[in-house]
């Protein structure tokens, strides 16, 4: 993986919560560890083991939590043309 990711990668702790502000297209993904994730008002839960993704569908707040102690990246959709 590029040097450049891996610096920006954020940690959560273990049982760990945060709020995230979804963007249609904005990617999370998970470098190690494991993340649930639950978007207000989409029924789905998300969960992610180390090395896969989720892209958000639509804008609104979003809780992250960690299953276990987590390095992951959030990247900005790309615009389309």
């Amino acid at each position: 993986m590029n040097q450049d990711l891996l610096s920006g990668t954020r940690t959560l702790a273990k049982g760990t919560v945060r709020h995230l502000h979804a963007e249609q297209g904005r990617r999370v993904e998970v470098v190690s560890g494991s993340l649930w994730i639950t978007q207000d008002g989409d029924p789905r839960d998300i969960v992610l083991q180390n090395g896969e993704a989720f892209d958000f569908d639509r804008a609104g707040d979003a809780l992250l939590s960690a299953f276990a102690d987590s390095r992951y990246l959030v990247l900005d959709a790309v615009g389309r043309h």
